[in-house]
């Protein structure tokens, strides 16, 4: 019985026919660059998925990073237009002598108001209104971070109307300093944007890339229909 069964297997074995299937999705991108992909998601995150064939994250890839960079290019151009204005603002309500739109010197107005004395104080002025005075009184020379040209004075504090132009003045600034984190904050998901497509391309490629025989094989034999043969199916 045993010499029989051997027989059978050797005969079968020679006109067996060996059927391979492969699962052509996890190889589907074996000819395909890894940095090409990674490249493009790097430069415009969802590319790298579209040329390896993943378009379902395309769109949502590519309007996050559409939706950052106007809200990027937005907060900046806010931003600008603040700092403008708190100057015009400074220049015409405190005197403001000077082109320059430096951040430092702007805020260093709205902290004192005013570089040489305040016009109109009363008999018991605080000194520290006063940038000339508070230099002096902190052991700094009045012209060692700002020229001694540059003046500007909002007025006396006793004035409801001068309190009022100088907080104006800060709520522009303010408002400044938001644009700023918020350009900040968009640059930053930018960057997260790009990193996470590049991720996702190299979990992709690594998904649809074999170039080996690494699943699981199941032999299913098959015979022809007339008995002439078998047919061994092996699949991966």
């Amino acid at each position: 019985m045993r010499l029989f069964l051997i027989i059978l297997l050797a005969v079968s074995a020679g006109f067996s026919q060996i059927v391979i299937s492969v699962d052509e999705n996890v190889s589907r991108n074996h000819d395909k660059s890894l940095w090409l992909g990674l490249g493009a998601s790097a430069v415009l995150p969802g590319m790298g998925e579209l040329y390896l064939g993943e378009r379902d994250m395309v769109r949502p890839f590519v309007w996050v990073d559409a939706a950052l960079w106007i809200t990027t290019i937005a907060s900046y151009v806010i931003g600008d237009r603040y700092v403008s204005s708190a100057h015009d603002y400074a220049v015409r309500h405190a005197g403001l002598n000077t082109n320059s739109k430096k951040i430092s010197l702007l805020n260093t107005v709205g902290d004192y108001r005013s570089r040489s004395g305040v016009e109109g104080q009363n008999s018991s002025p605080d000194m520290n209104e006063d940038y000339n005075q508070a230099m002096i009184r902190s052991g700094k020379k009045i012209d060692k971070e700002i020229d001694s040209s540059i003046q500007w004075d909002w007025g006396s504090s006793d004035n409801p109307e001068s309190t009022e132009h100088i907080e104006e003045y800060k709520s522009r600034l303010s408002h400044y300093r938001v644009s700023r984190i918020v350009f900040q904050a968009s640059i930053g998901a930018l960057v997260l944007n790009r990193v996470i497509s590049v991720l996702d391309v190299m979990r992709i490629y690594r998904a649809t890339s074999s170039k080996s025989f690494s699943e699981r094989v199941r032999f299913l034999p098959e015979f022809t229909e007339d008995g002439s043969g078998l047919s061994v199916n092996v699949k991966f």
